[in-house]
């Protein structure tokens, strides 16, 4: 499996059709930039190298182009360097795209965990959801099929409204639906799809969002989405629903994360400055209330 990433790293907002969408931060929560949030969304993608054959980027870093070369050397401290290849520059045509597909996928049934966020964080224990993921498209003859990895309040919305089926082994909900989201995991040759089924031209085109709102592409297919949680937005879903404050809440970088100096309190029913508080007895989260306890991404 491949991961793909092609992003634009900055703090200034993209005009696209949800650039007006606001998402409920809790005011006592950390602020970080776009460039730790991405470092955050690294290390998170880093735990799933077992089951990665490569991490490809595709990076714009903005105004934080001084700072490349710091990036650079921290991705080399997560990622084995045989598997880590790093493109300074972010894709953003539809040639580019199809030169791009030409040239490094030559097998249609090839898995391809695409990105075309930098703030999305893996969040699950361990990588059994991600192993079976794997597996259940391998296996579907569907060229098309995906599992939808992101977003999953919504994704269990959706499965409901689309009159999805549990799979027999319990790990998917499987229904149709014709998305063409950049938070997919897919097999090369529907990936490949996108770019050579739409010509945009000399047309802006950053990730495949915008091929269905812009220019009506649509894939039918099979979706799979897991039934527990495997990643998620690091603001959150506050602006599909405000009680998503608490079953999904939005998340922060851990004091002390990047220079190996986090500190974990487990079991005290108080904060304490500095450090991640996890006490399970606590009724409210952290993310809603200042006393209440941490979600750790």
């Amino acid at each position: 499996m491949i991961v793909l990433f092609n992003v634009k790293i900055t703090d200034v907002k993209m005009t696209h059709p949800y650039a007006g969408t606001v998402y409920d931060r809790a005011s006592w929560f950390p602020v970080s930039n776009r460039f730790d949030i991405f470092k955050y969304c690294l290390a998170s993608r880093a735990v799933m190298t077992p089951v990665v054959d490569k991490f490809v980027f595709y990076i714009d870093l903005a105004e934080f182009s001084s700072r490349q070369e710091e990036l650079y050397a921290y991705m080399l401290s997560i990622f084995p360097a045989n598997k880590l290849e790093v493109n300074w520059y972010r894709i953003d045509r539809t040639q580019t795209w199809r030169d791009m597909c030409t040239e490094r996928f030559n097998n249609d049934n090839e898995l391809v965990w695409y990105e075309g966020n930098d703030d999305h964080i893996f969040i699950d224990s361990n990588l059994d959801m991600i192993k079976a993921s794997i597996e259940t498209l391998n296996a579907d003859t569907d060229l098309n099929a995906v599992m939808y990895y992101s977003h999953w309040p919504e994704q269990m919305r959706m499965s409901l409204i689309h009159n999805g089926e549990l799979t027999p082994d319990g790990n998917f909900i499987k229904f149709h639906w014709d998305t063409v989201d950049s938070l997919l995991m897919m097999k090369a040759g529907r990936f490949k799809k996108y770019w050579f089924d739409t010509d945009c031209g000399d047309d802006n085109i950053y990730r495949s969002d915008s091929l269905g709102w812009q220019y009506g592409l649509k894939i039918p297919s099979t979706v799979y989405s897991p039934t527990k949680e495997l990643i998620r937005h690091y603001d959150g879903y506050s602006h599909v629903g405000n009680l998503l404050g608490t079953i999904a809440p939005p998340l922060y970088v851990p004091h002390g994360f990047f220079n190996k100096g986090m500190r974990v309190r487990v079991g005290y029913p108080e904060r304490k400055g500095g450090w991640t508080n996890l006490y399970s007895a606590a009724e409210r989260l952290y993310s809603i209330d200042p006393n209440g306890v941490s979600t750790l991404g």
